[in-house]
């Protein structure tokens, strides 16, 4: 990581908001791209949760649904529990099925941990000329909000050096 204060912005904190629309059709393309069974895949944001649901094809369609209370953070990593897991709204889904899935999860993106856990690495999405560490990831009406402690950033590499191209 680089040294923050050495950058052209820094800052002590920040807080921004990510959409949980964009965040959604990002799952599911993901979701989509990496298993052909996966039919549709959805996430809505309501303060303090978000309910998942999406269906798989396994000879019928079979929908199913889960819900994340808290995304805890970890460097530039966080960890989601999914909770009340549950096929066709209201057969519970064994920690063992996620096992099974574990091998379909794109690996430089996401681990599965003890039962239900995620944990999304972020530094994939975030560009090499920012330095920044995540404090909180809070769920919000429509999406996160997300405090981001001490960092910074230069201008992308190629910005350089000419710095009146709008004047010419």
């Amino acid at each position: 990581m680089p040294d923050y204060t050495t950058m052209l912005i820094e800052w002590d904190n920040l807080d921004v908001r990510v959409s949980g629309e964009r965040i959604s059709e990002i799952a599911r393309q993901m979701a989509t791209a990496s298993s052909r069974e996966m039919e549709s895949l959805s996430l809505r944001f309501t303060p303090g949760l978000v309910r998942i649901q999406g269906a798989v094809r396994k000879v019928i369609s079979v929908p199913f649904s889960a819900e994340v209370r808290r995304i805890d953070v970890l460097g530039t990593s966080v960890s989601v529990t999914l909770s009340n897991a549950a096929a066709f709204g209201l057969i519970p889904i064994p920690a063992i099925l996620f096992r099974l899935l574990e091998s379909r999860l794109p690996r430089d993106l996401v681990r599965l941990e003890s039962g239900f856990t995620l944990v999304f690495a972020l530094d994939r999405f975030l560009p090499s000329f920012v330095s920044v560490t995540i404090e909180q990831i809070v769920i919000v009406e429509g999406g996160l909000r997300v405090r981001l402690g001490p960092g910074g950033a230069d201008p992308p590499p190629g910005f350089g050096g000419d710095h009146g191209a709008a004047e010419k």
